[in-house]
């Protein structure tokens, strides 16, 4: 027979001794209520059925993960696919307008160095060189 536990005894049996605890529940069994299945211990039927249940769950249930798991995949796969496709096809169609886009490129920037120009010209215009803060300003520096 199986050493008991210390300390423990049967739930069933309360003057026995308990020499093992049920696998599912936890409960302290006795020899006489002890009920192996699959070389595991169980307090009862019921307890075995609920595990093998669980167990089946468990599988159900990472089965499921691994499922999403593949789906998140493919579709992550698909995604950077159509990034690749877009970004070949840019580059295609620069290629072959390069002439245009280059023409249109150095239009802006010339627009834009000439609104800035622009824009300095009014600040400047507008800007008063000799002000008496600028004056009380220098002189502090200065002192």
């Amino acid at each position: 027979m199986t050493k008991p536990i210390h300390g423990s005894v049967c739930l069933n049996h309360p003057d026995t001794a308990a020499v093992a605890r049920c696998a599912t529940c936890s409960k302290p069994i006795c020899g006489e209520c002890v009920k192996v299945f699959d070389g595991v211990t169980y307090c009862s039927k019921l307890c075995y059925e609920n595990a093998l249940r669980t167990g089946m769950l468990t599988e159900k249930v990472y089965s499921q993960k691994a499922t999403g798991d593949r789906r998140r995949s493919i579709m992550a796969a698909i995604k950077f696919l159509i990034l690749i496709a877009v970004l070949a096809g840019a580059f295609l169609f620069y290629r072959s307008h390069k002439r245009e886009i280059d023409r249109k490129a150095n239009e802006l920037k010339y627009k834009t160095e000439r609104k800035l120009q622009e824009g300095k010209n009014v600040i400047d215009k507008n800007l008063i060189k000799d002000s008496k803060y600028k004056k009380d300003r220098e002189r502090m520096v200065n002192e």
